[in-house]
């Protein structure tokens, strides 16, 4: 593809589509698809138009701003906040259309309050505090909360939910959380109170651990084709969405023991050759050893340290300005995925792709 840009970023829309149609089949419940922090840097308003047209019921954000652009994009799938608002945020919401996150007393009378003053309702789902440690009310309380929060007024509980700790691992905390969950579905649906949309499973437990399915999974990992743990492979029926592109800045010959980057911590061995790629820690790389690139089908060593804005890496021929340099693919018969970076930087997939740089265009296709 030939760019406008030095380095960009294309994300592929139908690999979304794909991936959430999957999700839904391998499951067999409804989806909420994730799509905070930008859909993990992937753009939340392109990714969710993409889930959508794979079918999911629901989408998630952190925050009500996240929310806010999903509407005024002409996004009208139930959107779910899954963290804290404030009170003109509350306000926003009800005129939008926006569920939010019921975790507290003080959220409970702050909902009801705004509601009632606007003389409409606010659509809520519960949040269940089932050993996270973070937003949520006690399984025990659950049922004389929920009374407490009708008879308040004007709000509508259309569902309830928890948050799994250790989804990724075969941990028997998962378990506790799903008997604790269950403690409080049990007395909501004995007061008849059971909302509509009961959800637990995560990323990981959508696909390890079925008995938590319920109503619905809240996936965003895997819509982007991002592996749920790093070391074990997706289907290959899911497709990873992000390529990240750039164009060689420049190929020369240094001489014997020239020094390169910031600190001169690489010196050439001999006469090599070496390649400039207009791509950085500025843009989202990490300044840690063992970066590479791809280009002209094989992988290329990044010499010296990260600059801000640019690397060098190490070539075996000589290639013109403008050869394509891809950071994060597929190239010919070798590949750099998200997991790759992941497993070097040792962190998550979506720490890495959500910090990559709004300077690094996203093109959809």
């Amino acid at each position: 593809m030939n760019s406008l840009h030095p380095t960009w970023i294309e994300i592929d829309l139908a690999a979304i589509t794909n991936n959430c149609a999957h999700i839904i089949r391998e499951t067999g419940t409804a989806l909420l698809a994730v799509v905070k922090g930008d859909a993990y840097g992937h753009g939340a308003v392109e990714v969710s138009k993409a889930a959508v047209a794979g079918g999911v019921d629901w989408l998630g954000v952190a925050r009500f701003g996240e929310a806010r652009e999903l509407r005024q994009s002409g996004i009208e799938t139930p959107v779910l906040v899954l963290g804290m608002a404030s009170p003109n945020e509350v306000d926003e919401a009800i005129a939008k259309n926006v569920t939010l996150t019921l975790h507290s007393v003080e959220s409970m009378r702050l909902y009801s309050e705004r509601a009632r003053s606007a003389n409409r309702t606010v659509r809520v789902h519960l949040k269940i505090d089932t050993g996270m440690g973070r937003l949520g009310i006690l399984a025990g309380d659950c049922s004389l909360f929920t009374r407490q929060a009708v008879a308040a007024g004007g709000i509508v509980i259309d569902g309830m939910y928890s948050h799994l700790a250790m989804a990724e691992e075969q941990d028997k905390l998962n378990d506790i959380q799903y008997e604790r969950f269950q403690l409080a579905v049990n007395a909501m649906e004995a007061a008849g109170l059971r909302p509509r949309w009961v959800h637990l499973a995560n990323s990981g437990a959508a696909f390890s651990l079925p008995k938590t399915r319920l109503d619905m999974v809240r996936v965003g990992n895997v819509i982007l084709g991002l592996r749920i743990r790093i070391g074990q492979a997706l289907p290959e029926y899911y497709r990873p969405a992000l390529t990240w592109k750039a164009q060689l800045a420049s190929c020369r010959d240094l001489p014997p023991g020239w020094g390169v980057g910031y600190g001169q911590s690489y010196k050439t061995k001999g006469g090599e050759i070496i390649g400039v790629v207009p791509v950085g820690f500025g843009d989202g790389l990490r300044q840690i050893p063992g970066n590479q690139v791809l280009i002209d089908g094989q992988k290329a060593a990044v010499a010296g340290r990260l600059c801000l804005d640019q690397c060098m890496v190490q070539l075996q021929k000589h290639y013109p300005m403008g050869e394509e340099v891809v950071i994060i693919g597929k190239q010919g018969n070798s590949a750099i995925w998200v997991h790759d970076l992941a497993a070097l930087y040792q962190i998550s997939q979506v720490d890495f792709t959500t910090l990559i740089h709004k300077r690094v265009p996203r093109i959809y296709v």
